[in-house]
């Protein structure tokens, strides 16, 4: 039994106070990739641990090599008259593993298929509201007075500001908006969110999941920030926020959201000496 205890121990930890330490660590503000890396590399460790616990559980009931033998004969494709038999409390150990994972990915595909076909019907609405213009490329603009920038992600996926937007901001400002949203295209930041979300809705009591991925959606923000402050100033990347903050919705627009925008706009100040932006002037 000290296999399975050890790796319940392992979630544990990673679960409570690793966790509390990264919500309340400050330093994640100024490496926002590497704090999200390590999220993801902490969510794939509990999950891994807790299916590995499920399969040493059910190893501890017998001195055999009984589950672990009956997994590589059958990952080596052998009769199945050569696999080992279980006993019922390895079965149950060995089940519940291949509950609890096929949980998480049926979990993960139900939400995937219902976010493409949304996303699709989305794209397909801009199509017939929105428009290019020359003097914004790469993005579409809508005809709405409130002032609105947010990315649809997807495989080709598109920017979208309002002409509220456009009104509000001045043209080195929309500059700044439009580089933090091309950052979400690039670096692909729906597809890093998504388990996260996608977990913390399926469980809508479970504070600690909803805490986790508000961080992670924050650090993804702070990330495309610091692109765009790659090409701006911190000055004008300020003004650009707090304009669309006060003006926008909050849900959409440049990702600011009242609880991180003053987050935000201190870790851009210039004397903040942020050593991971090295800020270039714009072409």
């Amino acid at each position: 039994m000290t296999g399975p205890l050890l790796l319940l121990g392992i979630v544990v930890v990673m679960v409570w106070p690793i966790r509390v330490f990264l919500l309340k660590a400050t330093w994640t503000s100024n490496t926002p990739r590497a704090a999200v890396i390590l999220w993801q590399s902490l969510g794939l460790a509990v999950g891994i641990a807790l299916f590995g616990g499920c399969i040493e559980l059910a190893a501890s009931f017998s001195s055999n090599p009984g589950p672990r033998r009956s997994l590589t004969d059958v990952s080596r494709s052998l009769p199945v008259t050569t696999v080992s038999r279980l006993t019922p409390n390895q079965e149950f150990g060995v089940t519940a593993g291949l509950i609890l994972g096929a949980i998480v990915i049926g979990v993960l595909l139900t939400r995937a298929v219902g976010l493409r076909r949304a996303r699709a019907y989305h794209r397909q609405l801009l199509d017939l509201v929105a428009e290019e213009r020359v003097e914004i490329p790469d993005a579409l603009v809508i005809d709405h007075p409130r002032a609105t920038a947010y990315t649809l992600p997807g495989r080709h996926g598109r920017i979208v500001v309002s002409s509220g937007a456009v009104a509000v901001l001045a043209s080195d400002e929309l500059a700044v908006v439009l580089a933090h949203e091309r950052a979400h295209v690039a670096a692909h930041h729906d597809l890093v969110l998504f388990p996260f979300e996608t977990l913390a809705s399926k469980a809508p009591r479970c504070h600690a999941l909803a805490a986790v991925a508000e961080d992670v959606r924050t650090l993804l923000e702070m990330a495309a920030d610091d692109y765009a402050l790659r090409v701006s100033d911190p000055c004008t990347f300020v003004r650009a926020l707090c304009k669309l903050a006060g003006d926008g919705d909050p849900s959409l627009s440049f990702g600011s959201e009242s609880t991180t925008v003053s987050r935000r706009a201190e870790r851009s100040r210039p004397d903040r000496g942020h050593s991971s932006i090295s800020r270039r002037p714009v072409a």
